[in-house]
């Protein structure tokens, strides 16, 4: 075959697919009123759904969090060498509650079980969260059938309450519960929970954000504050030791006004007494000095959780305006009516051709 009748050929191709094009054109302009009375029907269908649908509301927290306390504390190195306090002794300075590990302490069990079973009160009425998850899903009867009730004290939540626990984190899991970073060159945290229920989205959200709060300050303070507690307790000794041997210095001296200088074992009680005081003294200076600096580095250990937006009322829902469904349901009608005419039009034309 010549290189014209390859041209030909294509030529011959490109106009058929062009005539094809046109007749598929002004097939569609016939069938304008199908295509119309289809779109309608599918419109008006998208439009009921999203009219009568249940809203979904989303209960969001912002917050900036310090992970690293340990900077901090670089402008006390100086001063603790020079008291000879091992300053890293007295502060946490390792990276246990990075942002990624507290993603995943936001969907730890004993966290969402801890935030669930926290009462509130709901019109009213002081209930668990967990009550109030079951009312808004309509898990109540089937819970009372099996003879759960979560409106008891803690003693008596027992394994099958545990069991109900941890099918309702699963399902909050999945399809209520989203905890991540908006950007990851930022260390800001962001937690959103998703409900039918307005106020239970907005309550939750924020038991669970104190719940978390709590449980990181507590544990990115908890040697430092032991170290703090354990100092304190020492101070208080030594200085109930130092107050009595002022009392029993003072005592000796009132019992015995005039010592004879030329007696020395007479004195040796008062040098005893002035020996233990100043050793006394000097260790409880000693205790105070590490005892402010821990002080320090307790509080600049302590992070600092800043808020930038929590949830309120009235929340962001997913309900779309009535006539932005309306305009997305006829496009997407008329899509699928030109899309079926096109099938119906392809298939009678495959069949004429086998004819």
């Amino acid at each position: 075959m010549s290189d014209s009748d390859y041209i030909q050929e294509d030529r011959m191709s490109l106009a058929g697919l062009i005539r094809n094009f046109q007749a598929w054109i002004r097939d569609m302009v016939m069938a304008w009123k199908k295509i119309g009375v289809i779109a309608v029907l599918i419109g008006g269908l998208f439009f009921t759904y999203h009219s009568v649908r249940n809203t979904n509301y989303v209960a969001e927290t912002t917050f900036v969090l310090e992970t690293e306390a340990g900077g901090s504390l670089g402008q006390l190195s100086s001063l603790a060498n020079l008291a000879g306090v091992n300053l890293s002794a007295l502060a946490e300075n390792s990276s246990l509650f990075q942002i990624d590990n507290i993603v995943e302490l936001y969907k730890s069990y004993s966290i969402l079980k801890s935030t669930l079973l926290t009462h509130t009160d709901v019109n009213g009425t002081r209930q668990r969260l967990i009550s109030w998850y079951g009312q808004e899903n309509d898990l109540l009867s089937d819970w009372q059938e099996s003879a759960v009730d979560f409106e008891v004290s803690d003693e008596q939540i027992t394994v099958r309450h545990d069991s109900v626990l941890k099918e309702v984190t699963e399902d909050i899991l999945e399809k209520n519960l989203w905890v991540g970073k908006p950007s990851r060159k930022l260390s800001i945290l962001r937690v959103s929970y998703e409900s039918k229920d307005e106020y239970f989205a907005k309550t939750f959200n924020e038991a669970l954000v104190s719940n978390v709060n709590t449980f990181y300050v507590n544990s990115k303070t908890k040697k430092t504050g032991e170290n703090l507690r354990v100092l304190s307790h020492q101070a208080d000794s030594v200085k109930s030791i130092l107050d009595k041997k002022i009392a029993d210095l003072a005592q000796f001296e009132e019992s015995n006004p005039n010592l004879n200088p030329l007696r020395a074992q007479a004195s040796v009680p008062r040098q005893k007494l002035l020996i233990d005081l100043q050793t006394s003294s000097t260790v409880y200076q000693e205790i105070v000095k590490n005892l402010e600096i821990a002080k320090i580095a307790h509080r600049n250990n302590t992070p600092l959780i800043q808020l930038i937006d929590k949830p309120v009322l009235p929340l962001k829902d997913d309900k779309w305006k009535w006539y932005k469904s309306l305009v997305i349901g006829l496009f997407i009608g008329g899509v699928l009516s030109i899309a079926f005419l096109t099938a119906q039009r392809t298939y009678r034309t495959i069949m004429n051709n086998v004819d």
